[in-house]
């Protein structure tokens, strides 16, 4: 049964991803989170991995497919904190069956992406995500995630990237991207700072991957003069 609190946006274009079982297993099947990535998957999530340690506190905006989630849980460990957050209860769902007594340090919440939760995160994951959501939603899901961090905090964004010219599937990604993944192609034309009003608050990195194809930003939220760290004292 479908959920009615589902966007229409997402019931439309992805409402088999959410609300049919079978299907969303199929795509849980690493092979084709491999074949999906054009043979990047393992790369992006090295890339993620990078940004996370044992013991974090983290967020996850939005359940994904294959083994992300898993390696992300498994990164953070037993003494860290692991949400998940989703608006579909049906992912969710997924989600708990999947890790259901493996990793204790997952939690689930079942809310829209575009609330903060605002319990001071040390790392805030956007993984392939930005690029399922129209872009006024992009900026609101991005601003909740960045106030949902602790002072020194980060988000990572893994997510699409304009290719290089010369990319010889820059063209059929195109037309793939016009007709099953209409919102994807914004982030061909605008670069992710540019969903941010007050980009001073924060120290940017930006990492391409595949001739440009795919991207990591990491976003840094600086220190108030009040957390700033310290020097020793001698």
């Amino acid at each position: 049964m479908a959920e009615k609190h589902i966007p229409l946006y997402l019931k439309e274009i992805y409402g088999d991803f959410y609300n049919k079982d079978k299907l969303s297993a199929w795509f849980d099947k690493n092979w084709v989170q491999t074949l999906l990535t054009l043979g990047n998957s393992k790369k992006l999530i090295r890339a993620l991995l990078k940004e996370i340690y044992s013991g974090a506190k983290v967020l996850q905006l939005g359940c994904t497919f294959g083994r992300q989630m898993e390696e992300t849980a498994a990164k953070i460990g037993v003494y860290g904190i692991y949400d998940i957050l989703d608006i579909s209860n049906i992912q969710l769902k997924r989600c708990k069956e999947k890790f259901d007594g493996l990793f204790p340090q997952v939690r689930y919440v079942q809310q829209n992406a575009n609330m903060p939760l605002k319990k001071n995160y040390d790392v805030v994951i956007l993984y392939m995500l930005l690029h399922e959501v129209p872009h006024r939603q992009k900026a609101k899901i991005l601003q909740a995630a960045l106030d949902s961090l602790k002072e020194g905090g980060k988000v990572v964004v893994i997510d699409y990237h304009k290719p290089a010219p010369w990319h010889p599937l820059r063209w059929p990604v195109k037309l793939f991207n016009r007709l099953y993944q209409p919102f994807a192609e914004i982030l061909w034309d605008r670069e992710v700072d540019t969903l941010v009003k007050d980009k001073s608050k924060y120290i940017w990195k930006k990492t391409l991957y595949f001739g440009r194809f795919y991207q990591k930003v990491v976003i840094q939220k600086k220190f108030s003069d009040e957390f700033a760290p310290q020097p020793p004292a001698y």
